[in-house]
């Protein structure tokens, strides 16, 4: 008999996932509602699955609560279900705000909560359909450990994160879906474009709790900081043994190791029992480390919270089949999964120790005994880019305020400098102060610090792992680093500000109200009648100096709006008196009042506000550089594309995809990579994210030559070498591959993708182990110099200096057009806020 068919048997008939008997049976199982059983038939989809929680709920409302806290990119709404006793339930919104009064370190008799995670990954639905039977098994058993866990604890279930990448997946496999087990069979292979694993805008939610940026991770954070569980369970798949911790190093030192190392071999322990009972395999340690805090696992073990990953065996498919011929069912995952949840469930119920651990975890914070010394980061720059960081670690529970006096502090150490030493330092009006000592103290340190610790054993194994062979060994070579995502990420570094961490914390008056009030951040000076009129009678021209990316952002809604707009490439200085006489960067934007619509020009207050600069005269006071001389050049209006995919496989655009529609809001054209054999003359710029490539030959190079401007955003190999737009040299030498630090670079300030920067240095992101020279000829904007320039994560020896002279940001003239080439992608995962005025400029300084 086939395979395939003996697979169909064996879905025929269910495992038996009801083990907590007796049921009332009032409550409806989940095949009541779904006319199958979850994991066999089928993958559930979002409607399916939330008719059977409803269902369940109207029958369980005594045990249970839902609600909703938000909603997916796609309108999906995001809910949550909370379990326990009836006593519990009658008082669980008090239960909550005593768990408050916990996150703040005060003394409080209450139940632990535990948190369970599903299907943050649409394409490992075990999760989500295990959520179906979890929600059934505790809101209907009667079995005296259901109900012990009820009476001690309330259990949090979100039954779906990622409601939109799960529908993708769940649609598409369902259409074309045979329950055939063979690895190759087509309904395994599932197309780039349709790959649930991701969000709407196809980011891993699972990497995004540094930046916090999706609307399905910001809900999240908001309400779990509601509820400030102490155990929080994230369950994925799929791996070939069941995966539970205690995680390998490296571990976050701010987690407090001995603390969640302690809990983690607990709850593992409990989880063993219960996969030993039914002699199901698993391990532990190994793989899945606890160190970058986008995880949901990290991120919520900053909060005190002990964070764990659960990984399913087994299939995101209905069966499988394993290395070894044995099969795996989507069914079986999906049991396991129950069962994982139950057991940390059961060993959080009345844990009073669990609950004095996370009030202490909390203490410590409120108090900044946890952080030392890092006692208070300072923040300088543009007022824009200070509220933009400001929001961003409001998102992340962490509290900061704009300073509305000057003081100082002799205990400072500037993040920039090439020592730590320490230095006195006076701090201006509208600085951004962010004190550690505060409920979400670990996440501002772990955010914000210029080096996270790793264990020494950790450290020294990974320095040696190379010599674990022969040098020049090829197979089978030395072992791998053990890293498993990026280790450098600190926030002062990716927005490009100065930046000064102090061993204390004066009182400084402050205020977070234009951080929490967007509408206050976003107001614009109108200046009445008066000030309309001035737009237009004896003005040569208006400037609006490049300080933040809302300064282009705004130039591009005036030019949609028929505005003409030049920049300046050299500085200018312009005023009649002394006293009105100010100094114009190279960069500023110009409108010049004799070629525009005299009667449009009002509307330049409304959209540049108190920025806009009057300048009545175009004569230059210093110098020869003024409104009308030839270093000042004409922007074309942008008209820009971007590559997603070629109609089945993704481009990697989802970061700049977000950037250009959330963050920046210009507007653009997603086209094929097929488009780019076609005419291309409507557009200025076209950007080819890092995940496809292009033929240069041909239209795309005819019109970057004819004056195109072409974004390469990472993997820049196809558009490199004497067949692509310019020869970089790699590096020489065996160079190994780095795990995501950052470096200090140098701008090249003569080049206008450097404009709105007011510093020579920036932080760049770099990873992997091919690195490019500049070249002699020019055309390198951003660089790596010889000597120190490691800012913070983790390099090898010898990494310094392979990337002595590399090249990051390649500008290459092509007959009238440019090719722009970013070795590495500035807008991953939207990590790098610092670069955004890069990208911008790439794009729309043409």
């Amino acid at each position: 008999m086939p395979f395939a068919a003996i697979a169909v048997l064996s879905l025929l008939t269910p495992l038996d996932v009801y083990r907590e008997g007796p049921y009332d049976s009032s409550v409806p199982k989940p095949e009541a509602t779904l006319g199958y059983a979850p994991g066999t038939t089928r993958i559930t989809t979002f409607r399916d699955q939330e008719r059977t929680l409803q269902a369940i709920s109207a029958k369980a409302s005594s045990r249970m609560r839902m609600w909703d806290y938000g909603k997916s990119t796609e309108g999906r709404p995001l809910r949550l279900m909370a379990f326990s006793s009836p006593k519990n339930i009658g008082r669980l919104e008090e239960i909550r705000k005593e768990h408050e009064r916990l996150g703040k370190g005060e003394k409080v008799e209450t139940l632990p909560i535990v948190w369970i995670n599903e299907c943050i990954h649409g394409n490992e639905p075990a999760s989500f359909e295990s959520a179906m039977v979890l929600a059934y098994t505790l809101a209907a058993s009667n079995s005296p450990r259901i109900r012990a866990i009820l009476d001690k604890s309330v259990v949090v279930v979100n039954p779906v994160y990622n409601p939109d990448g799960h529908e993708r997946f769940a649609v598409y496999y369902n259409s074309i879906a045979l329950s055939d087990g063979d690895s190759g069979a087509f309904e395994k292979q599932e197309p780039g474009l349709v790959y649930g694993r991701v969000n709407h805008y196809r980011f891993d939610m699972n990497r995004d709790r540094i930046s916090l940026t999706q609307d399905e991770t910001v809900a999240e954070v908001r309400e779990m900081m509601r509820w400030n569980p102490q155990v929080y369970v994230d369950q994925h798949g799929q791996v070939e043994n069941y995966f539970f911790p205690p995680n390998p190093m490296s571990v976050n030192a701010n987690v407090d190791r001995n603390r969640l190392n302690k809990w983690t071999d607990y709850f593992g322990r409990a989880t063993a029992r219960a996969f030993d009972a039914r002699g199901w395999s698993y391990y532990v340690k190994d793989i899945f480390d606890l160190y970058y805090p986008g995880y949901l696992d990290t991120f919520t073990s900053l909060t005190g919270a002990v964070g764990m990953t659960h990984e399913t065996d087994g299939s995101k498919f209905l069966v499988d089949q394993r290395d070894d011929g044995s099969e795996v069912t989507l069914q079986s995952s999906m049991e396991k999964h129950l069962n994982s949840a139950l057991a940390v469930a059961e060993a959080t119920s009345g844990n009073q120790k669990l609950l004095d651990d996370y009030r202490t975890f909390k203490a410590r914070a409120v108090s900044g005994e946890s952080a030392g010394k890092f006692k208070r980061v300072v923040v300088t720059g543009p007022r824009l880019e200070l509220e933009r960081l400001g929001r961003q670690l409001l998102r992340a529970g962490v509290e900061s305020g704009l300073a509305q006096e000057e003081w100082s502090q002799a205990d400072s150490h500037d993040y920039w400098s090439a020592t730590d030493a320490v230095t006195s330092q006076r701090f201006p009006t509208g600085s951004l102060v962010i004190d550690i000592a505060q409920g979400q103290g670990a996440i501002a340190k772990t955010l914000l610090e210029p080096q996270s610790d790793f264990e020494p054993e950790f450290f020294k194994a990974q320095r040696e792992k190379k010599k674990t062979a022969p040098e020049g060994e090829e197979y089978p070579g030395p072992e791998g680093s053990e890293f498993y995502d990026l280790t450098g990420w600190a926030l002062p570094y990716a927005y490009n500000l100065a930046a000064w961490w102090c061993e204390s914390a004066p009182p400084v008056k402050s205020s977070d109200a234009m951080l929490r009030n967007p509408v206050l951040a976003s107001v614009r000076f109108d200046g009445g009648q008066d000030a309309r009129d001035q737009l237009i009678d004896e003005v040569s021209a208006y400037a609006v100096r490049y300080r933040s990316i809302q300064d282009i952002q705004r130039v591009a809604i005036a030019q949609a709006q028929g505005f003409r707009v030049r920049v300046t490439t050299k500085p200018m200085k312009l005023g009649e008196q002394a006293s009105d006489r100010a100094e114009y960067p190279a960069g500023t934007f110009l409108i010049l009042a004799g070629r525009n619509e005299p009667k449009a020009l009002p509307k330049l207050r409304a959209i540049f506000g108190p920025d806009l600069q009057l300048l009545k005269t175009g004569y230059p006071e210093d110098g020869r550089q003024g409104p009308g001389s030839e270093s000042t050049v004409a922007l074309k209006t942008p008209k820009i594309a971007i590559v997603f995919g070629n109609g089945s496989s993704w481009a990697g655009a989802g970061s700049i995809w977000f950037s250009m529609e959330r963050v920046w809001k210009i507007p653009f054209t997603a086209i094929s990579s097929t488009r780019l054999s076609g005419d291309l003359s409507e557009f200025t710029s076209i950007v080819i994210p890092g995940g496809t490539s292009a033929t240069v030959a041909g239209k795309l190079k005819d019109w970057v030559s004819g004056g195109g401007n072409l974004v390469v955003l990472g993997n820049p190999g196809w558009a490199l070498g004497s067949a692509g737009f310019v020869d970089l040299k790699a590096s020489e030498g065996d160079n190994e591959s780095l795990p995501g630090a950052l470096f200090r670079a140098k701008l090249d300030r003569r080049s206008r993708l450097s404009y709105g920067y007011d510093r020579d240095e920036i932080a760049v992101p770099i990873s992997g182990d091919r690195f490019y020279t500049k070249r002699k000829e020019g055309g390198s904007v951003v660089t790596l110099g010889e000597g120190k320039k490691f800012l913070t994560g983790f390099d090898f020896e010898g990494t310094e200096k392979a990337l002595d002279n590399a090249v990051w940001l390649q500008d290459v003239p092509v007959g009238r057009g440019h090719a722009v080439i970013f070795t590495e992608d500035p807008t991953d995962r939207c990590l790098w806020p610092g670069l955004d005025k890069l990208v911008l400029n790439a794009m729309l300084l043409r």
